[in-house]
């Protein structure tokens, strides 16, 4: 048998390493697009049929939205104790929805963009201990395809850590803690609707895990929705 040139072998391996070059790059462009096109394919599938309650979970974290305008953030009742509870920006992954769009704010405006945040609407704090804060907040969670839902939550935020401060007071440490549902609520989360196919979603979810520190939050979720 004849035994074939240098030449020709190095052009049979130029040739296999671009297929496989081709190939990887391909294989890699088509994994990114995967998620999307679950969703997608989920959205399709789920418009077509009856609502059915489903399993939901997710571990989460957020961060205080940096261009929420200070006249926007809400001060705890009673307000002349000046304490601020801000508009944070969600991130994550989801079950049902993916890996979650980060919220986006106007820098100028403050204004919401799009994304997914959590909006305090309503907090009081515990005149007892002053270390609990009980607060209610809006929160739109939004897939990596733009459907969404929203859910109101009862949660009760507990700042157990103490210091103590250079005239030899102790005080409490605002910047470190936990949080979960309300007492009296049989769930701390809400799902009141959405969008694309989640209209008319509904059910309830728990915070697991939930704490937070001088960076932000990290927490997760499980529950059951109804789409």
């Amino acid at each position: 048998m004849k035994t074939p040139s240098p030449f020709k072998l190095r052009y049979v391996f130029m040739c296999a390493s671009l297929f496989a070059l081709i190939f990887f790059v391909s294989c890699s462009q088509e994994n990114d697009s995967n998620e999307l096109e679950n969703l997608n394919a989920s959205a399709a599938k789920a418009s077509k049929g009856k609502k059915v309650a489903k399993h939901i979970s997710g571990r989460l974290s957020n961060f205080a939205d940096p261009n929420q305008l200070q006249e926007d953030v809400l001060l705890c009742f009673p307000e002349e104790f000046l304490f601020p509870l801000t508009r944070n920006v969600l991130s994550g992954h989801m079950k049902h929805l993916g890996k979650l769009q980060a919220g986006v704010s106007d820098p100028v405006t403050g204004e919401v963009i799009s994304g997914s945040f959590g909006n305090p609407i309503s907090c009081d704090i515990n005149l007892e201990t002053f270390a609990e804060l009980s607060t209610i907040y809006e929160v739109t969670y939004v897939a990596a395809n733009g459907d969404s839902f929203y859910t109101t939550e009862q949660v009760t935020i507990s700042f157990p850590n103490t210091f103590v401060d250079e005239d030899g007071n102790t005080q409490i440490d605002y910047s470190t803690g936990f949080f979960g549902g309300s007492a009296g609520f049989e769930h701390a989360i809400i799902i009141e609707g959405g969008k694309g196919r989640f209209e008319g979603a509904s059910g309830y979810m728990d915070f697991m895990n939930a704490e937070f520190g001088p960076d932000g939050s990290t927490w997760d979720l499980v529950g059951e929705i109804i789409y």
